[in-house]
């Protein structure tokens, strides 16, 4: 069973964004932020399960793709606050979880090893939070006159999440405060209310939390200035025999004839695959789904490339651009190039503009020109969109 669950927040209207969406699933890079901020945690080998609140009601289709996401656990109804989303997700981690992580769901920039301090530090000193200084000058004000006053701001710090816990000190903390009608403004404040000390750890300045539209766009900025683009080359050839259907582009082609393979032999979406897999330094096809293997006979090619989307949701990438290459005499790619350039954009969650497609011959030269077989090629950039980050506060 999961030792580290990472519960992520999710659950809010997000009203000071001014968005018609809540905020977690406006796009950042062409993503929802919530989708960035679960990819985070998921890519950490140091979370071994994800507890997800959404908002309660919100569309079965519409939370589908969330509840079969890496590592993710289960997904629960948010409440009618933060404090609310986090009591129902815990009480859906497992009981023999050791460490919990409470983590924003509009903070999609948590680095790996931040990540890896909050558990570790958790399971040493029982609650960590970590936090970065207060390096603008702090002016208190009455509410009554003009006069502002300076507050000292040598003591002061700014909270962010993950923060971590023993599973047994939030769970002690979230069932006091339900006895005693405490409300907290994180996490760490009902802890400390419930008499558990909280260890401060050094934060990320680049662990942006996202609420209003000036921070979308410091974000969008973070995202531009961390990209490292990765390119990647995928390639495949099928044979055409009798007595198959014909599949490319996770579509059903009309032909007399169809690809021979282990799968479905949808040669277009194997080089699609193996392209991402590539860029991504991630193996091949071969590695994901070895040959020969009876549990693989006949797969539909449309779940080899949901799961290379998979990896690259974990991994932390973004599809920058595809282009691919069907190379056959016959079929004749131009009636149908549309209708897979959409299909491989669905699988892939992108925009059909993202995609390019085209259909070559060989003009009778080579196997596909004598109409044995179907050869596809493909290359395919992507954006690693995650900003380094700097820490540094003095605390812990």
């Amino acid at each position: 069973m999961p030792k580290v669950v990472a519960i992520v927040v999710a659950g809010g209207a997000g009203k000071r964004m001014g968005a018609g969406v809540p905020k977690q699933f406006l796009p950042l890079g062409g993503r929802p932020i919530v989708d960035r901020a679960i990819s985070a945690l998921a890519a950490s080998p140091r979370v071994d399960g994800i507890l997800l609140a959404l908002p309660a009601g919100m569309p079965a289709d519409e939370t589908a793709s969330y509840r079969g996401g890496p590592k993710v656990l289960q997904v629960v109804d948010g409440g009618a606050e933060r404090q609310d989303s986090v009591a129902n997700a815990l009480a859906a981690v497992p009981e023999d979880a050791e460490v919990i992580l409470v983590h924003d769901a509009v903070r999609p920039f948590v680095s790996g090893d931040l990540l890896a301090r909050c558990v570790d530090l958790a399971r040493e000193h029982g609650a960590v939070v970590p936090v970065v200084p207060v390096r603008e000058t702090v002016k208190a004000w009455d509410g009554k006159g003009k006069t502002l006053s300076t507050v000292d701001r040598s003591g002061l710090f700014r909270a962010q999440t993950p923060q971590a816990f023993r599973a047994g000190i939030l769970r002690t903390a979230y069932g006091k405060a339900a006895a005693s009608g405490l409300r907290g403004t994180d996490d760490a404040s009902l802890v400390e209310a419930a008499g558990f000390p909280v260890t401060p750890i050094p934060g990320e300045e680049a662990n942006l939390k996202i609420t209003i539209p000036e921070e979308l766009r410091m974000a969008e900025g973070l995202l531009g200035e961390g990209a490292g683009f990765r390119i990647g080359l995928g390639g495949d050839a099928h044979r055409l025999v009798e007595g198959r259907e014909l599949w490319l582009g996770g579509v059903k082609v009309e032909h007399d004839k169809g690809l021979l393979g282990h799968s479905d032999g949808d040669v277009l979406l194997h080089a699609v695959a193996d392209a991402i897999y590539g860029a991504m330094g991630d193996g091949d096809i071969g590695l994901h789904f070895p040959p020969g293997r009876e549990e693989t006979r006949g797969i539909s090619s449309r779940k080899i490339l949901e799961h290379a989307r998979g990896r690259m949701e974990t991994l932390g990438f973004s599809l920058v651009g595809l282009d691919a290459v069907v190379v056959c005499e016959e079929p004749r790619i131009a009636p149908v190039a549309q209708a897979l350039r959409s299909s491989i954009a669905d699988l892939l969650a992108v925009s059909p503009d993202r995609v390019s497609l085209k259909g070559k011959t060989t003009e009778g030269m080579g196997f596909e020109g004598r109409r044995e077989g179907i050869s596809a090629w493909a290359v395919a950039l992507l954006a690693g969109l995650r900003p380094s980050s700097g820490s540094g506060t003095g605390a812990g």
